[in-house]
């Protein structure tokens, strides 16, 4: 299983087109643990996203925010057509990809025929509504993301974070690893040891290209597993044991540090939700 594959089966990667037509007025994108693409398909736009200048757009293109990029879409036009499709890993599930990107990516697509038509049969489906488009709406949205994906990194608009690790060829073995061994003792010489690094090389080698230190990582892919688990039933001491924490205080604590609320209160709220 190539990696990119092995990311989007790990979780129940889940998108949704949640607004298609005219845009009149401000739309902001800021929902916690939520990526966004957007299609811009005629008339013209302000985007505006935190630490950059605005920036006009007025020809077809497709915004990709994989997390954590506030952003908000003006009007220029009244003719404004654009379609949103939001992704997550699973409903609160603390979004792997969430030190992906400080600034959203630009695709223009008079320059990538391909992603154009799928956008447009999604336009397509969701206008005319024959039976079972929503099912289709949602495969071909899950299809459009990962063409937009494999064009960033082809283009190397992703510089940093998880998607680019996994196509790093000295990290990707490691992450993948990782990935599937949770449980293991990864302290950071046991990590520099795999990629045959020192451990301060292997230090700022990972964090230069992940955003974030080896540790940090490790304890985020943890607890967004261990939200997977315990979504699925599983009692917190086995799901400590399954992710690499020797007791349940251990996942308690890194828990409340990552999420703000220990397992039990965080599962008790999404529960409520339902």
């Amino acid at each position: 299983m190539d990696a990119l594959t092995h990311l989007f089966t790990q979780f129940s990667f889940r998108t949704e087109l949640f607004f298609v037509g005219l845009l009149c007025r401000m739309g902001q994108f800021d929902e916690a643990n939520k990526g966004y693409l957007h299609f811009i398909y005629q008339g013209s736009c302000r985007l505006i996203q935190k630490g950059q200048a605005p920036m006009v757009i007025d020809r077809p293109c497709v915004l990709f925010s994989p997390s954590g990029c506030l952003h908000r879409i003006e009007p220029v036009s009244d003719d404004l057509m654009v379609f949103c499709v939001s992704f997550d890993f699973g409903q609160d599930i603390q979004n792997p990809l969430n030190y992906e990107m400080n600034k959203i990516a630009t695709l223009w697509l008079d320059e990538l025929p391909h992603l154009m038509m799928v956008a447009k049969e999604i336009m397509a489906e969701n206008a005319q509504k024959p039976c079972g488009y929503q099912a289709v709406i949602s495969y071909l949205c899950g299809y459009f993301m990962m063409l937009v994906i494999r064009q960033c990194l082809e283009r190397g608009l992703i510089q940093g974070g998880l998607l680019l690790g996994l196509t790093n060829p000295t990290l990707a073995p490691l992450l993948l690893d990782i990935h599937q061994n949770p449980a293991h003792t990864w302290d950071l010489q046991t990590m520099a040891d795999k990629v045959f690094m020192s451990k301060a090389k292997f230090g700022n080698y990972f964090k230069e290209i992940m955003g974030v230190s080896p540790s940090d990582y490790l304890t985020t892919w943890r607890i967004s597993l261990a939200q997977m688990l315990l979504k699925k039933g599983l009692p917190v001491a086995v799901v400590a044991e399954k992710v690499g924490y020797s007791h349940n205080a251990s996942l308690t604590r890194a828990f409340v540090k990552e999420i703000g609320k220990t397992p039990s209160e965080w599962l008790s709220e999404n529960f409520d939700k339902k």
